[in-house]
């Protein structure tokens, strides 16, 4: 079998096929976290995990805060070990078994969408536990990274269908 007729796409039904898609979903939602985390939290400083609950206008509030963030990364950390783990046992057990890197690379973009609509859905709408950007005018930041998740998904699913 070549490598090419053992490729699989989003239609597939095979147990490696569904090991392989849930360890590159695992990875992008893992690494959309994480770009999350190290542009939005510290590069930009445009919000930390819990500012709504503990504000960062103090140092104490601050320190909380960067805690907060340092715990989401872990937890963004776990996840994306995970995919990682995910990936090598399913190529471990089946070495002739792969996605297209279209496929693969589709099912990474709708795990970072997955965040998006996870992280604005729970973390935003739900807890309230902080905005994209800590402006009155969140809500203009908020909507948008929503859309960029669905944005996300929907690229993810146009490169997970067969050509």
């Amino acid at each position: 079998m070549t490598n090419e007729t053992s490729k699989q796409n989003l239609d597939s039904t095979t147990s490696e096929s569904k090991m392989l898609i849930f360890a590159s979903f695992l990875l992008g939602f893992g690494l959309g976290g994480f770009i999350d985390g190290i542009v939005l939290h510290q590069l930009w400083q445009w919000h930390h995990m819990i500012a709504n609950l503990v504000p960062t206008n103090t140092l104490a509030g601050l320190e909380t805060n960067t805690v907060a963030d340092g715990v989401f990364n872990a937890g963004m950390f776990t996840i994306t070990v995970a995919g990682l783990g995910l990936l090598w046992k399913s190529i471990k057990q089946n070495p002739s078994f792969s996605l297209s890197t279209r496929a693969f690379i589709g099912w990474n973009l709708i795990g970072w969408g997955g965040f998006n609509l996870f992280d604005s859905v729970v973390f935003h709408a739900i807890l309230r536990l902080h905005h994209i950007r800590q402006v009155p005018n969140f809500i203009i930041y908020d909507i948008s990274f929503f859309l960029i998740g669905g944005f996300l998904i929907l690229a993810g699913i146009v490169l997970t269908r067969k050509n």
